[in-house]
């Protein structure tokens, strides 16, 4: 009976060889998108994780560097990864203090990382420091769309999750959820922001826009590809949708 109940409470959540591969075609579609404005010389890709982009932009002839607080632990390949990266080249630590000399890398890439860090201005002032003159920044991040469907995705794949945690937390370790939860999930930027409804609001393409070019004049913004969260059930297939995307890419030089 317990393993009737566990199979049911876990039934939207997908393998993790199932996440990691479609966390790939993801990340395989913005990296086609994009790809044509990689600078070649050196490379280097602030929240790294895993390294895969590394591994991308190694295959086109760069120099690659990477840097995460938590190297290996997120991103394409972080259980399992059937592609080799220069480990010696990754370093632990923060975008809003990178370990570098001031103009040293044509290409400073960053995707999905702004949404998460402490400092988005300091972080984007030392993506400006360490790349060259005349180098190339590639910044993506979720779009609000991502937003509503993350928002419809937990809505239908976790809401018993939550009302299991929150009815039982007294007699069981599930980690704690609050009753409002049930219906409005935490921030994808959880524990900068609060609720979807934040992400909502400040993913929005304009304001990304407003954000980034303080600091680096853009020159192209390129919205790739429609995708579900990898974690879960697939509520559809991806596909290349440049009017409604999942993510933004800006593409920039120094001012």
């Amino acid at each position: 009976m317990k393993q009737f109940f566990l199979k049911i409470y876990n039934y939207p959540l997908l393998t993790p060889e199932q996440t990691n591969a479609n966390q790939k075609r993801a990340r395989d579609c913005e990296w086609d998108a994009i790809e044509p404005y990689i600078q070649k010389g050196a490379f280097l890709d602030v929240g790294c994780g895993a390294g895969y982009s590394m591994y991308k932009a190694q295959q086109i002839g760069c120099e690659v560097f990477g840097i995460d607080p938590d190297p290996q632990g997120h991103g394409v390949g972080r259980r399992n990864s059937d592609f080799i990266v220069p480990i010696g080249t990754i370093t632990q630590g923060f975008s809003e203090q990178l370990p570098y000399n001031d103009n040293t890398f044509n290409t400073v890439y960053t995707s999905h990382v702004l949404e998460h860090v402490t400092s988005i201005e300091q972080s984007l002032q030392e993506i400006k420091r360490v790349c060259k003159n005349d180098g190339i920044i590639i910044i993506g991040v979720p779009t609000a769309t991502m937003a509503w469907i993350n928002w419809f995705t937990q809505l239908m794949f976790t809401t018993h999750h939550k009302i299991v945690n929150t009815l039982f937390s007294p007699f069981i370790n599930t980690g704690k959820t609050f009753w409002w939860e049930i219906f409005i999930p935490r921030s994808h930027s959880f524990p900068h922001k609060k609720t979807v409804i934040s992400d909502i609001i400040h993913y929005s393409t304009k304001k990304w826009k407003s954000r980034i070019e303080k600091q680096f004049e853009i020159i192209h913004i390129i919205k790739p590809c429609l995708y579900p969260y990898p974690e879960y059930r697939q509520l559809f297939s991806l596909r290349k949708n440049k009017y409604c995307s999942s993510s933004v890419f800006f593409i920039c030089k120094q001012t």
